[in-house]
């Protein structure tokens, strides 16, 4: 049971929230807000009231800045003209059809599962505009490419100040969200291995913090790149010692995703990094239609890893299959796909879930079938195409470095998403910060197009 430090926590986040707003500028309110968030509050842990989905610690948060900023001077800014726009509307409205299309009851199993109803098509639409929140106030608030360095040092001194905690459970097991607030928000046992533990602190899993400190790594080279300094250690240190942490937390592809990032920051041209990343990123569309076709080759893969780690190679057969069951279970409804309340998943005899979800592609394609899952992507893709347009366009090769940063981390969200759930609030806000300042970019160009010929024709 939480105690009653988790109850206080939680429910005086909003009056920190608007103390934050108070105190710092919007994005770096924003910005604190979020990553805070995730670090530092109750894992699940929520209020389930009527007529909304529950509200945990990151709706919580979303919630609390979308009432504050609808009374600010700059007032937040949702649904912005331009193509992006359509394409999440056409995703909100998908959710809707999916939810209206599955108004019948089913069993699985020995599952049964009631009916959907309008009520379940307003609480996907009011749910999913929540998660997605991070990334509206990324496009409208960070849409200028000041905003990417104070982001990159917040982010960098945040997870340098949480890799404390790490040490402590490296050392101690993952037990400081139970210590803190009375109860466990992890498995214990998917949080052991090598022999020692990887940990949680208070995000929940082991994963999603390693992918977090993964992407401070990625700032954290940005900010050597362009000779800036965080703290009185030199930028580079700073980087070898997150390199270390991340080595520690015993999370295969962050380190990838890290090492991958911190070659092409080096290595390319800042316009050649965001092409790479819209080319790699791109191939998640193909990766479901290898599935389905039976092409992808699962039994190769596993068996190449198994020369090197069987006991990752045992945890990516377990992936594949569930992913096969799943894919399965969604070429059922192939179109519009299952909807909510678990009818994507598979049950046995006695009505116990016995799947697991752990790719967040498989996750929207059950969901929401093949339409949901392509313009799901389309939003994600849509910052990295507009970038590779427009970055040539700035002048500052600094800003040209933190711009390109961006890409690359929302590049590695999308390959993530693949094994993992890729897009959390914080990686979100920095998608939607990319697609703000393309289009601020392009809106420039034009303007600039405008005058220039304004000035021929005088």
């Amino acid at each position: 049971m939480p105690n009653i430090l988790a109850s206080i926590v939680f429910y005086s986040w909003p009056l920190l929230i608007f103390w934050m707003l108070k105190r710092y500028e919007t994005d770096k309110a924003i910005f604190l807000a979020t990553t805070l968030s995730i670090l530092y509050l109750p894992n699940k842990f929520g209020i389930d009231l009527p007529f909304v989905p529950p509200i945990d610690r990151e709706s919580l948060t979303a919630l609390s800045l979308l009432i504050f900023l609808s009374f600010g001077s700059k007032r937040l800014k949702i649904f912005i003209p331009g193509l992006a726009t359509k394409i999440i509307l056409i995703y909100f409205v998908i959710i809707v059809i999916s939810t209206l299309l599955n108004t019948y009851p089913v069993t699985v199993g020995g599952k049964f599962l009631p009916a959907l109803s309008e009520y379940d098509a307003l609480s996907s639409f009011i749910r999913t505009l929540l998660w997605m929140m991070p990334f509206f106030m990324g496009r409208y608030y960070f849409n200028s490419l000041k905003s990417n360095e104070p982001i990159f040092k917040a982010l960098v001194i945040i997870i340098l100040i949480y890799s404390f905690p790490i040490l402590v459970e490296l050392k101690m097991s993952p037990q400081i969200h139970n210590w803190v607030y009375g109860y466990e928000n992890a498995d214990f046992l998917q949080n052991v291995r090598g022999g020692g533990y990887r940990p949680v602190v208070f995000v929940g899993h082991g994963l999603p913090l390693s992918f977090i400190v993964s992407t401070a790594i990625i700032a954290a080279f940005t900010l050597h790149k362009n000779k800036l300094a965080v703290t009185l250690i030199s930028p580079f240190k700073v980087v070898i010692y997150l390199l270390l942490i991340l080595i520690l937390c015993k999370t295969w592809s962050s380190m990838v995703y890290a090492i991958f990032s911190i070659f092409a920051i080096y290595k390319l041209e800042p316009s050649k990094q965001i092409k790479w990343a819209l080319l790699l990123a791109s191939l998640i569309l193909f990766y479901p239609i290898s599935k389905t076709l039976e092409i992808f080759p699962d039994k190769e893969i596993i068996s190449t890893i198994k020369d090197f780690n069987h006991e990752r190679a045992e945890s990516l057969e377990t992936r594949f299959i569930n992913e096969k069951v799943l894919l399965d279970r969604a070429l059922e409804k192939p179109y519009f796909g299952w909807s909510g309340w678990g009818r994507n998943r598979i049950y046995d005899m006695y009505g116990k879930d016995i799947t697991i979800t752990d790719g967040k592609w498989i996750i929207e394609f059950g969901l929401y079938g093949i339409f949901g899952f392509v313009f799901y992507y389309l939003i994600l893709l849509m910052p990295l195409v507009y970038a590779r347009k427009n970055i040539n366009y700035i002048q500052e090769p600094k800003d040209k470095v933190y711009f390109a940063a961006l890409a690359c981390i929302l590049g590695v969200c999308i390959i993530d998403s693949v094994p993992n759930t890729g897009m959390g609030p914080i990686h979100l806000l920095m998608a939607g910060a990319l697609l703000g300042q393309s289009e601020l970019l392009a809106k420039q160009k034009k303007l600039i197009g405008h005058s220039n010929a304004k000035s021929f024709n005088a």
